[in-house]
C-alpha cells in the first residue's frame, strides 16, 4: 500500500540511525521483563530498540513490514555479533510461533494503525501469543494536535462518495507527504482514555499508565 512504499523510500534514504531505549523503555524493560525472557516487538523498524533489547539478553522476535528497515536491522546485528528473529510482514497478518513474556508495541507504530477496531483485534492478537503474567506496552505521544471537526467531516464524505472500506474516525489526521505523486501518511492523536477503552475492548486490563517526562502516554497490559 502507499504507506507502505512511503516508509520503503525512507529506510533507503536513512540507512544508519542510534539504537537507544528511552528512558520509560528502560523502566518497562527493568520492572516487567528478565534475561532470557522471550520478547515479541511489533513494528522494529530499523532496530532502534530492537538491538538494546537484545543487548539485554532477551530473545527477541521482531516483526516489520519494510523490507529496507529490516535490512537495515539485520546489518547493525551483524555489526555486533548479535541475533534476532526477524519476520517481515505486518502483525495482523503474520503468522507467530511461540509465546512471549512481553510484547511491545513499539513507540509511536500503535498510533498509525488505523481504525480502532483493528487496533482493538490487534491487542487481542498480542494477548493470544502472551504467556501466563506477561504483559504488553503499548506507547503514544501525547502532544499530537487533533484536527478540525469539520475536516475530519469532509473527509468521512469523501470516503462515502469514494466507497472506501474505511473511513476516518474523530481523532484521525490524515497529511500530504508533498513527495510530488500521491503520498499520504496517517495517525490517530489518542487521549489516555481512549487507549484504556481499546484495552478493556480487548478484554484486558490496564496494570499501569502514566505520562512519561518525553509526554509519551505509555500503557502496560495484561490479561487480569
Amino acid at each position: 500500500n502507499d504507506s507502505l512504499r512511503t516508509w520503503q523510500r525512507f529506510y533507503e534514504r536513512h540507512k544508519s540511525h542510534d539504537s537507544r531505549l528511552m528512558a520509560w523503555e528502560i523502566e518497562f524493560a527493568d520492572r516487567f521483563i528478565r534475561p532470557g525472557d522471550d520478547v515479541l516487538l511489533i513494528g522494529c523498524g530499523s532496530g532502534r530498540d530492537l538491538l538494546p533489547l537484545v543487548e539485554r539478553n532477551y530473545r527477541v522476535t521482531g516483526i516489520e513490514p519494510v523490507g529496507a528497515a529490516l535490512d537495515i536491522a539485520r546489518g547493525m546485528l551483524a555489526e555486533r555479533g548479535l541475533s534476532a528473529a526477524l519476520i517481515e510482514g505486518f502483525f495482523e497478518d503474520a503468522s507467530i510461533v511461540g509465546a512471549f513474556d512481553a510484547v511491545i508495541f513499539s513507540y509511536y507504530c500503535y498510533a498509525v494503525i488505523p481504525q480502532s477496531r483493528t487496533r482493538v483485534t490487534m491487542l487481542r492478537k498480542a494477548a493470544g501469543v502472551l504467556k501466563t503474567g506477561g504483559h504488553i506496552v503499548v506507547s503514544v505521544a501525547s502532544n499530537t494536535p487533533r484536527p478540525n471537526r469539520i475536516l475530519l467531516r469532509v473527509g468521512q464524505l469523501s470516503s462515502i462518495v469514494c466507497r472506501s472500506n474505511w473511513q476516518l474516525e474523530p481523532g484521525d489526521l490524515v497529511w500530504n507527504n508533498r513527495e510530488g505523486h500521491p503520498s499520504y501518511s496517517y495517525t490517530h492523536p489518542f487521549t489516555a482514555g481512549e487507549i484504556q477503552h481499546e484495552v478493556r475492548a480487548a478484554g484486558l486490563t490496564v496494570v499501569s499508565q502514566r505520562q512519561a517526562d518525553d509526554n509519551t502516554i505509555v500503557t502496560v497490559v495484561s490479561h487480569r
